[in-house]
């Protein structure tokens, strides 16, 4: 990070950690002022600094936004262990957990979840100190994200104060945000994405953020309305879900979306009812934001922030950012290579061709998954696909598998998708669902997903 944004983030950290700019005013709409998340970040930090082991890292297990505000004030803040945060709110990522860091401690509000192995932070709001916190050094690891895989096996990306903090008050310059605006973030706060847009980055902008999250359009929507919110964050089962259903746009003048590709027509449906079109972030847990799309201003292609520099090599995409997890292998320029395949348009931006990890290989020949799922997803009567890869025979052979959620039957489908794809690239198995499995952040389950190709279906075609 250069000298002087290292400087401008220092004063930025501090003066949030100093006292409350705005005390009187709501960070959870109608329950929580900032004086109120202020006194029960003190609370917790006492309680963190009372612990026999004060260096052991500590559990965040919760979805409210307001505990894990206070957590994140206390986490940045000198002396402080650092944060784990799971990538879903269940007994086994606890467990999981602890077996992989030692981690006894939890900071949370579901005390019943917790293993035997476990214990809750006791903690009570206590008066916040009139000369604040001492922040802690910008290169301190103040947070580790769990992230779980097809493998089974959970990735952990660790995230300096800069990191997280660097990024939330980039993201309220960049999108110009203020006390005067409230957020509908329709996310969880655990994974990245929910905890900068649902938690940081309006703590930073001293804004109010709506409590909880829904799946269903009616919730999302009378959120928007009572709350007379200014801005939506969602991910893009969100717009799918609220493509459709009327929504009262009057007062918003930001919507954002990440976590995957916004299908287009769920953009344009929401930009159409509300006048305001959809800024996609494209990024991920251990790079953070990388780039931006708004197709209602006929950006058809993804332009990295000002705050990130990337080059092309072949089909790879590298970036160089101060988001970027301090694990993470970079070349001696600080460039990291993504799995992300990309061809450039323009002097500035790129189009996403698809994951370099998916490609695989079938009986000798290249199969982009990511191919075959666009393919589907454009067949009439197809509402959502998932293509999947599994191991077949020996040779690091793989058969394709697809989750389809629509009303065209099986049989149709793969006559359809003989017409557009190889025939070695055609799904051998398909499983027609009313809903893919998704996760708590959005995302495909493909966990989930892969179990319902472990016994022969008999809707599934060989």
């Amino acid at each position: 990070m250069p000298f002087a944004e290292y400087t401008r983030l220092a004063t930025q950290v501090a003066d949030l950690l100093k006292s409350p700019a705005r005390p009187e005013n709501d960070f959870i709409v109608g329950r929580t002022t900032y004086q109120d998340l202020y006194d029960l970040a003190c609370g917790l930090k006492i309680a963190l600094d009372a612990e026999e082991d004060p260096d052991r890292p500590v559990c965040l297990f919760t979805e409210d936004k307001a505990l894990t505000a206070a957590a994140m004030l206390a986490a940045a803040a000198e002396g402080s262990p650092q944060l784990l945060l799971p990538y879903a709110l269940n007994l086994n990522v606890l467990q999981d957990i602890h077996a992989t860091t030692g981690a006894r401690r939890v900071i949370t509000d579901l005390p019943d979840l917790l293993p035997s192995t476990m214990t809750p932070v006791a903690a009570a709001p206590r008066p916040f100190p009139s000369d604040g916190f001492q922040a802690a050094a910008a290169d301190k690891v103040i947070v580790s994200l769990f992230t779980g895989g097809t493998t089974g096996t959970p990735q952990v990306w660790p995230k300096t104060l800069a990191n997280l903090f660097g990024e939330a008050f980039f993201m309220v310059t960049h999108f110009n945000l203020s006390p005067a605006d409230c957020f509908v973030a329709n996310t969880v706060p655990y994974h990245i994405y929910g905890l900068l847009f649902a938690v940081l980055v309006p703590l930073a902008a001293s804004a109010g953020v709506v409590a909880g999250t829904s799946a269903y359009p009616q919730a999302i929507t009378d959120a928007i309305a009572h709350n007379k919110a200014t801005v939506f964050a969602g991910v893009p089962m969100h717009y799918r879900v609220l493509n459709g259903t009327p929504i009262p746009g009057d007062t918003l003048r930001l919507a954002i979306s990440s976590a995957g590709r916004l299908d287009p027509d769920d953009g344009v449906a929401f930009y159409r009812k509300t006048g305001v079109g959809v800024t996609e972030i494209y990024g991920s847990t251990e790079t953070g934001g990388v780039a931006t799309r708004n197709r209602a201003k006929d950006e058809s292609t993804l332009v990295p922030l000002e705050s990130v520099a990337h080059r092309i090599e072949g089909e790879r995409l590298f970036v160089r950012s101060p988001y970027l997890s301090p694990n993470l292998e970079t070349d001696q320029t600080g460039y990291f290579r993504t799995n992300d395949r990309v061809s450039r348009n323009g002097k500035k931006g790129f189009f996403l061709l698809g994951r370099a990890d998916g490609i695989v290989k079938v009986g000798g020949k290249r199969v982009d998954l990511e191919g075959v799922q666009t393919a589907l997803k454009g067949l009439p009567g197809i509402a959502d696909a998932l293509v999947l890869a599994r191991p077949a025979g020996r040779a690091r052979e793989n058969e394709i598998v697809a989750v389809v959620e629509g009303k065209m039957e099986v049989t149709a489908i793969r006559r359809a998708l003989a017409a557009t794809v190889e025939t070695y690239a055609l799904p051998r198995r398909i499983v027609a669902v009313d809903k893919i499995p998704m996760s708590a952040a959005g995302k495909y389950d493909r966990e989930t997903a892969a179990t319902l190709f472990a016994q022969e279906n008999p809707s599934s075609p060989e």
